[in-house]
């Protein structure tokens, strides 16, 4: 089977992306699969070539030692732009995307007019799961607890910061967490104990989003995290994993350059009716923002009074949350091509053609329509 591993894109995750589809690249069965690497530069240009498989090509990328890739719609396959044009099948795309045009889904989308199966949740899953603020509606819609929040567009905070200010004020209380509504690994999010603070923080996220959520800190903070792989009703949870931090939050330092075990507490030591509330939360939580494929789904507890909150869902996790798992990644990798080969051939049980007399009707009751008009409007297109 040819698959196809797509990873880097045009994204502040960017750099997360490659580490990911190294190491998944380094964990699939070579025998079972040939592996086609497609690395998606910052400016969005696809590029493939064997040296793509070694770390060190990254730290002084050449373009130029690359060939650039196209998506031939219909046909499930890439075309490999060169002299002679060298068209490839495409039997699955991996994503190691992260972030905007990646788990998104635009790129879902573009694998969706290809034909060709992926990896990750559909494009409606993952679009809902990429904007915090739709995702945090399907969450109070399916009856999981959120914290409180306020959100607000850069436009309407650069217009009237005051009015801003007070909108928070008056419906929630310090510490906060000020983040970008469309970003993850926790670039942009800051916590803010004052004003100053504040206003620097939502400086901050504006940066790198258009619509700001604001939200109340969790006191005496344990963020606790559960992966889930299925398609449809069938889904089953990880282990859960505790992250330790400094400042009580997860930032991009601690979540990808710490390179330490201490980055994690591992499983945490929770009382079993939270252990299953968790994985319980976590399930629904999958199936009511229909994901499909391999997600992690993080949770804020108060560890005094044992509030639990629903916080977000990564539809492409780091290492793709094969940590949390207890089979090698590579079988993780091969129940993600089956999910995802068993999703695309339900979408063939569709009918996406229906027939009727419409166009008929149309041009028979519109009239002939002369040369001259004809004419015209070639000229026009």
């Amino acid at each position: 089977m040819n698959i196809l591993v797509l990873f880097g894109g045009k994204s502040s995750e960017h750099d997360i992306s490659v580490i990911t589809a190294l190491q998944a690249i380094n964990a699939i069965d070579k025998v079972k699969y040939n592996v086609i690497p497609v690395y998606v530069t910052r400016e969005g240009k696809w590029l493939t070539g064997e040296k793509l498989l070694f770390k060190e090509t990254y730290l002084n990328f050449n373009e130029k030692n690359f060939k650039e890739v196209s998506l031939n719609f219909c046909k499930s396959e890439i075309e490999i732009k060169k002299v002679i044009s060298k068209k490839i099948k495409v039997d699955c795309a991996l994503l190691c995307l992260h972030g905007l045009n990646g788990e998104d889904g635009t790129v879902q989308g573009a694998l969706e007019l290809a034909n060709i199966p992926y990896t990750s949740s559909n494009v409606l899953g993952s679009s809902v799961c990429m904007d915090k603020i739709i995702m945090k509606d399907i969450f109070k819609a399916n009856n999981m607890s959120i914290v409180d929040y306020v959100w607000f567009t850069r436009e309407e905070f650069e217009a009237n910061e005051d009015e801003i200010l007070d909108k928070i004020y008056s419906k929630i209380d310090y510490p906060y967490i000020v983040k970008p509504c469309s970003l993850g690994s926790s670039i942009g999010i800051s916590k803010c104990e004052c004003e100053d603070d504040l206003i620097y923080a939502i400086e901050v996220a504006c940066k790198y989003d258009s619509r700001i959520i604001v939200e109340k800190a969790v006191e005496n903070l344990r963020e606790i995290n559960c992966a889930c792989i299925g398609y449809g009703n069938k889904v089953r949870t990880s282990m859960l994993e505790e992250p330790v931090s400094w400042n009580k939050f997860l930032s991009f330092k601690d979540k990808y350059l710490s390179f330490s075990k201490s980055a994690t507490r591992g499983e945490p030591n929770l009382e079993e009716d939270i252990k299953e509330k968790i994985k319980e939360t976590a399930i629904k939580a999958f199936i009511s923002t229909c994901q499909s494929g391999v997600v992690r789904i993080d949770f804020l507890l108060d560890s005094l009074s044992g509030e639990l909150f629903i916080n977000e869902i990564n539809t492409i996790p780091g290492s793709l949350a094969n940590y949390l798992f207890p089979e090698h990644f590579g079988k993780l990798i091969d129940e993600l091509i089956t999910l995802a080969i068993k999703r695309e051939n339900d979408k063939k049980k569709n009918n996406f053609s229906y027939k009727s007399a419409a166009l008929f009707e149309y041009i028979k009751n519109s009239g002939k329509m002369g040369t001259k008009n004809i004419k015209k409007i070639r000229t026009n297109v």
